[in-house]
Protein backbone atom coordinates (compact mmCIF):
# COMPACT_ATOMS: atom_id res chain seq x y z
CA UNK A 1 0.00 0.00 0.00
CA UNK A 2 2.88 2.45 0.81
CA UNK A 3 4.14 2.17 -2.87
CA UNK A 4 1.02 3.37 -4.02
CA UNK A 5 0.17 6.18 -1.38
CA UNK A 6 3.32 7.50 -2.91
CA UNK A 7 1.68 7.89 -6.10
CA UNK A 8 -1.55 10.00 -4.35
CA UNK A 9 -3.77 6.60 -3.97
CA UNK A 10 -5.93 6.50 -0.57
CA UNK A 11 -7.53 3.67 0.83
CA UNK A 12 -12.13 3.14 -0.39
CA UNK A 13 -12.13 -0.41 1.73
CA UNK A 14 -11.05 -3.36 2.55
CA UNK A 15 -12.62 -7.01 3.23
CA UNK A 16 -11.47 -10.62 4.31
CA UNK A 17 -11.97 -13.38 2.41
CA UNK A 18 -12.66 -16.97 3.81
CA UNK A 19 -10.76 -20.16 2.03
CA UNK A 20 -14.74 -20.67 0.57
CA UNK A 21 -14.68 -17.75 -0.83
CA UNK A 22 -11.37 -17.00 -1.95
CA UNK A 23 -11.34 -20.52 -4.15
CA UNK A 24 -15.39 -19.55 -5.37
CA UNK A 25 -13.57 -16.17 -7.02
CA UNK A 26 -10.02 -17.53 -7.88
CA UNK A 27 -10.23 -21.65 -8.06
CA UNK A 28 -7.52 -22.18 -5.65
CA UNK A 29 -7.61 -24.04 -2.60
CA UNK A 30 -6.24 -23.78 0.83
CA UNK A 31 -6.06 -20.32 0.82
CA UNK A 32 -7.57 -17.37 2.33
CA UNK A 33 -7.06 -13.68 1.08
CA UNK A 34 -7.95 -10.27 2.17
CA UNK A 35 -8.66 -7.09 -0.54
CA UNK A 36 -7.68 -4.02 -0.32
CA UNK A 37 -9.58 -0.93 -3.00
CA UNK A 38 -7.33 2.40 -3.66
CA UNK A 39 -8.39 4.96 -5.33
CA UNK A 40 -7.58 8.65 -7.14
CA UNK A 41 -8.95 10.77 -4.88
CA UNK A 42 -12.22 12.52 -7.01
CA UNK A 43 -11.69 9.65 -9.12
CA UNK A 44 -13.57 6.25 -9.77
CA UNK A 45 -9.99 5.32 -10.98
CA UNK A 46 -7.56 3.35 -8.96
CA UNK A 47 -6.02 -0.30 -7.80
CA UNK A 48 -6.99 -3.15 -6.46
CA UNK A 49 -4.41 -5.23 -3.85
CA UNK A 50 -4.81 -8.75 -2.90
CA UNK A 51 -3.26 -10.88 -0.65
CA UNK A 52 -2.96 -14.60 -0.18
CA UNK A 53 -2.54 -16.44 3.37
CA UNK A 54 -0.07 -18.19 3.45
CA UNK A 55 1.32 -15.91 0.73
CA UNK A 56 1.97 -16.81 -2.36
CA UNK A 57 5.73 -18.23 -3.66
CA UNK A 58 7.68 -16.58 -6.46
CA UNK A 59 6.49 -13.00 -7.88
CA UNK A 60 5.53 -13.50 -11.47
CA UNK A 61 8.07 -11.18 -12.82
CA UNK A 62 12.32 -11.28 -12.79
CA UNK A 63 13.35 -7.70 -12.68
CA UNK A 64 16.49 -9.08 -14.61
CA UNK A 65 14.19 -10.39 -17.34
CA UNK A 66 12.02 -6.96 -18.98
CA UNK A 67 10.83 -8.20 -22.11
CA UNK A 68 8.92 -11.41 -20.97
CA UNK A 69 5.96 -11.64 -22.15
CA UNK A 70 2.44 -12.84 -21.50
CA UNK A 71 1.71 -11.12 -18.33
CA UNK A 72 0.99 -7.70 -17.18
CA UNK A 73 4.13 -5.40 -16.81
CA UNK A 74 3.57 -1.70 -15.52
CA UNK A 75 0.95 0.98 -14.61
CA UNK A 76 1.61 3.99 -16.22
CA UNK A 77 0.70 7.14 -14.72
CA UNK A 78 1.26 11.05 -16.00
CA UNK A 79 3.46 13.18 -14.32
CA UNK A 80 3.46 16.95 -15.38
CA UNK A 81 6.68 17.53 -13.97
CA UNK A 82 8.21 14.44 -13.82
CA UNK A 83 11.71 14.87 -11.68
CA UNK A 84 9.63 16.60 -9.39
CA UNK A 85 7.40 13.50 -9.42
CA UNK A 86 9.85 11.33 -8.78
CA UNK A 87 12.29 12.94 -5.92
CA UNK A 88 8.61 12.62 -3.90
CA UNK A 89 8.27 8.95 -4.90
CA UNK A 90 11.99 8.62 -4.22
CA UNK A 91 11.79 10.30 -0.73
CA UNK A 92 9.15 7.64 0.07
CA UNK A 93 11.67 4.96 -0.27
CA UNK A 94 11.11 3.45 -3.69
CA UNK A 95 13.93 4.19 -6.61
CA UNK A 96 13.25 4.32 -9.94
CA UNK A 97 15.91 2.76 -12.75
CA UNK A 98 18.90 5.13 -13.36
CA UNK A 99 17.78 4.88 -16.96
CA UNK A 100 15.09 7.20 -18.42
CA UNK A 101 13.67 6.63 -21.66
CA UNK A 102 13.12 9.97 -24.22
CA UNK A 103 11.35 9.42 -27.49
CA UNK A 104 9.43 10.53 -30.15
CA UNK A 105 6.04 9.22 -31.53
CA UNK A 106 3.97 10.61 -34.25
CA UNK A 107 1.82 12.70 -31.27
CA UNK A 108 4.90 14.34 -29.62
CA UNK A 109 7.60 13.58 -27.42
CA UNK A 110 7.29 11.75 -24.34
CA UNK A 111 9.90 11.04 -21.37
CA UNK A 112 9.25 8.04 -19.32
CA UNK A 113 10.76 6.46 -16.04
CA UNK A 114 10.19 2.93 -14.53
CA UNK A 115 10.23 1.49 -11.43
CA UNK A 116 10.24 -1.98 -9.84
CA UNK A 117 8.44 -2.08 -6.39
CA UNK A 118 7.69 -4.59 -4.16
CA UNK A 119 6.66 -8.45 -5.55
CA UNK A 120 7.43 -6.80 -8.92
CA UNK A 121 5.09 -4.37 -9.72
CA UNK A 122 6.38 -2.10 -12.31
CA UNK A 123 4.91 1.65 -12.28
CA UNK A 124 5.94 4.04 -14.87
CA UNK A 125 5.70 7.77 -14.82
CA UNK A 126 5.63 9.18 -18.42
CA UNK A 127 5.35 12.88 -19.42
CA UNK A 128 5.82 15.40 -21.98
CA UNK A 129 3.88 18.20 -23.54
CA UNK A 130 0.69 19.30 -21.22
CA UNK A 131 -1.06 19.17 -24.44
CA UNK A 132 -0.37 15.44 -24.89
CA UNK A 133 -2.25 14.46 -21.92
CA UNK A 134 -5.12 16.95 -21.89
CA UNK A 135 -7.36 13.81 -23.49
CA UNK A 136 -5.54 11.32 -21.11
CA UNK A 137 -5.27 12.29 -18.17
CA UNK A 138 -8.07 13.27 -15.81
CA UNK A 139 -5.95 14.58 -13.24
CA UNK A 140 -3.50 17.14 -14.22
CA UNK A 141 -3.00 19.78 -11.38
CA UNK A 142 -1.05 16.99 -9.19
CA UNK A 143 2.23 15.67 -9.37
CA UNK A 144 1.02 12.16 -10.56
CA UNK A 145 -2.41 11.60 -12.17
CA UNK A 146 -4.63 8.85 -11.71
CA UNK A 147 -3.45 4.84 -13.29
CA UNK A 148 -3.91 6.07 -17.36
CA UNK A 149 -3.45 2.41 -18.36
CA UNK A 150 -2.07 -0.78 -16.93
CA UNK A 151 -0.12 -2.78 -20.22
CA UNK A 152 1.56 -6.08 -20.83
CA UNK A 153 4.26 -7.61 -23.81
CA UNK A 154 2.85 -9.85 -25.63
CA UNK A 155 3.71 -12.97 -28.06
CA UNK A 156 0.58 -12.83 -29.95
CA UNK A 157 -1.05 -9.61 -30.21
CA UNK A 158 -3.98 -10.73 -32.63
CA UNK A 159 -5.02 -13.61 -29.71
CA UNK A 160 -5.23 -10.53 -27.26
CA UNK A 161 -7.19 -7.57 -29.46
CA UNK A 162 -9.42 -10.13 -30.18
CA UNK A 163 -10.28 -11.69 -26.16
CA UNK A 164 -10.78 -8.09 -25.39
CA UNK A 165 -13.04 -7.68 -28.25
CA UNK A 166 -15.00 -10.89 -27.51
CA UNK A 167 -15.17 -11.08 -23.89
CA UNK A 168 -14.96 -7.59 -22.96
CA UNK A 169 -16.56 -5.74 -25.95
CA UNK A 170 -13.18 -3.26 -25.76
CA UNK A 171 -11.72 -1.98 -29.02
CA UNK A 172 -8.54 -0.21 -29.93
CA UNK A 173 -8.86 3.23 -29.78
CA UNK A 174 -4.79 4.11 -30.41
CA UNK A 175 -1.88 2.28 -31.42
CA UNK A 176 1.56 3.46 -32.17
CA UNK A 177 5.16 1.91 -32.90
CA UNK A 178 8.19 3.21 -31.17
CA UNK A 179 12.49 2.43 -31.86
CA UNK A 180 14.35 3.97 -29.61
CA UNK A 181 17.56 3.04 -27.88
CA UNK A 182 17.14 4.96 -24.30
CA UNK A 183 13.52 3.05 -24.31
CA UNK A 184 15.48 -0.39 -24.81
CA UNK A 185 18.06 0.57 -22.08
CA UNK A 186 15.08 1.20 -19.78
CA UNK A 187 13.12 -1.95 -20.27
CA UNK A 188 16.52 -3.54 -20.03
CA UNK A 189 16.64 -5.23 -23.46
CA UNK A 190 19.96 -5.82 -25.09
CA UNK A 191 17.99 -6.40 -28.44
CA UNK A 192 16.20 -3.15 -30.62
CA UNK A 193 13.16 -3.44 -29.42
CA UNK A 194 11.05 -2.57 -32.54
CA UNK A 195 8.02 -2.23 -30.50
CA UNK A 196 4.14 -1.99 -32.11
CA UNK A 197 1.30 -1.18 -29.38
CA UNK A 198 -2.18 -0.84 -29.36
CA UNK A 199 -4.34 0.92 -26.65
CA UNK A 200 -7.83 -0.65 -25.93
CA UNK A 201 -10.67 0.15 -24.37
CA UNK A 202 -13.59 2.76 -24.23
CA UNK A 203 -11.66 5.94 -24.80
CA UNK A 204 -8.91 7.86 -24.43
CA UNK A 205 -9.70 9.94 -21.55
CA UNK A 206 -10.37 6.29 -19.35
CA UNK A 207 -8.10 3.68 -18.01
CA UNK A 208 -6.79 1.23 -20.73
CA UNK A 209 -5.09 -1.74 -21.52
CA UNK A 210 -2.09 -1.82 -23.81
CA UNK A 211 -1.46 -4.53 -25.59
CA UNK A 212 2.47 -4.32 -26.32
CA UNK A 213 4.31 -7.05 -29.10
CA UNK A 214 8.37 -5.76 -28.54
CA UNK A 215 9.58 -7.15 -32.10
CA UNK A 216 11.65 -9.59 -30.69
CA UNK A 217 12.98 -12.89 -32.70
CA UNK A 218 10.56 -15.80 -32.26
CA UNK A 219 11.79 -17.76 -29.15
CA UNK A 220 13.97 -14.92 -28.06
CA UNK A 221 10.85 -13.81 -24.92
CA UNK A 222 10.02 -16.56 -22.06
CA UNK A 223 6.06 -16.54 -22.10
CA UNK A 224 4.75 -16.16 -18.04
CA UNK A 225 1.45 -17.07 -19.05
CA UNK A 226 1.37 -20.43 -16.93
CA UNK A 227 3.69 -18.23 -13.94
CA UNK A 228 0.63 -15.37 -13.81
CA UNK A 229 -1.82 -17.00 -11.57
CA UNK A 230 -2.83 -16.68 -7.73
CA UNK A 231 -1.49 -17.17 -5.37
CA UNK A 232 1.78 -16.12 -7.25
CA UNK A 233 2.54 -12.01 -6.12
CA UNK A 234 2.65 -8.85 -9.08
CA UNK A 235 0.72 -7.26 -11.39
CA UNK A 236 -1.62 -9.81 -11.81
CA UNK A 237 -4.64 -8.53 -13.62
CA UNK A 238 -7.57 -5.17 -13.45
CA UNK A 239 -11.08 -4.98 -12.71
CA UNK A 240 -13.40 -3.53 -15.21
CA UNK A 241 -16.75 -2.76 -14.52
CA UNK A 242 -19.38 -4.01 -16.46
CA UNK A 243 -23.09 -3.97 -17.31
CA UNK A 244 -23.24 -8.08 -17.59
CA UNK A 245 -20.64 -10.20 -15.47
CA UNK A 246 -22.45 -13.44 -16.77
CA UNK A 247 -22.16 -12.83 -20.37
CA UNK A 248 -18.60 -12.67 -19.68
CA UNK A 249 -18.08 -15.65 -17.82
CA UNK A 250 -19.88 -17.46 -20.55
CA UNK A 251 -17.59 -15.51 -23.24
CA UNK A 252 -14.52 -16.73 -21.75
CA UNK A 253 -15.71 -20.77 -20.24
CA UNK A 254 -15.81 -18.99 -16.72
CA UNK A 255 -18.54 -19.29 -13.95
CA UNK A 256 -19.52 -16.19 -11.67
CA UNK A 257 -19.80 -15.56 -7.77
CA UNK A 258 -21.94 -12.96 -6.25
CA UNK A 259 -19.97 -11.52 -3.46
CA UNK A 260 -19.78 -8.40 -1.80
CA UNK A 261 -16.52 -6.38 -3.34
CA UNK A 262 -14.67 -3.62 -1.39
CA UNK A 263 -15.68 -0.31 -3.22
CA UNK A 264 -18.30 -1.80 -5.28
CA UNK A 265 -20.51 -3.41 -2.56
CA UNK A 266 -22.84 -6.06 -3.35
CA UNK A 267 -21.96 -7.63 -7.18
CA UNK A 268 -21.82 -10.55 -9.63
CA UNK A 269 -18.21 -11.16 -10.36
CA UNK A 270 -16.53 -13.02 -13.07
CA UNK A 271 -12.98 -14.21 -13.05
CA UNK A 272 -10.93 -15.05 -16.34
CA UNK A 273 -7.79 -15.39 -17.31
CA UNK A 274 -6.58 -13.53 -21.01
CA UNK A 275 -4.49 -14.64 -23.64
CA UNK A 276 -2.09 -11.56 -22.51
CA UNK A 277 -1.63 -14.18 -19.21
CA UNK A 278 -3.87 -11.52 -17.18
CA UNK A 279 -6.97 -12.14 -15.14
CA UNK A 280 -9.90 -9.83 -15.28
CA UNK A 281 -12.41 -9.56 -12.81
CA UNK A 282 -16.02 -8.38 -14.46
CA UNK A 283 -17.98 -6.76 -11.66
CA UNK A 284 -21.51 -6.19 -12.22
CA UNK A 285 -22.81 -3.92 -9.33
CA UNK A 286 -26.05 -4.96 -7.67
CA UNK A 287 -28.36 -2.14 -7.28
CA UNK A 288 -30.61 -1.40 -4.57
Amino acid sequence: MALFAAFGLEEVARSERSVEETRAIWGINSHESSEVTLATAGTPFGVRLVRFDPAGGDQIRDPSRGSDCDALKVIDFYAPDLPAARASIERAGFMFKPETADYDTPEGRYQEAHLWGPDGVVCALISGDPALFTDLATVRDRLVSEPQSISGPVQDAAATLAFFDRVLGLGVIHQYGLEDASFDAMVGSATQLRLRAWNVGTRKSAPYFGVIDYGLPAGSQQSLHAAARPPRRGLLGATVRVRDAGAVATAAGGTTVNVDVPGFGASVLATVQGSNGAWYQAIEQISG
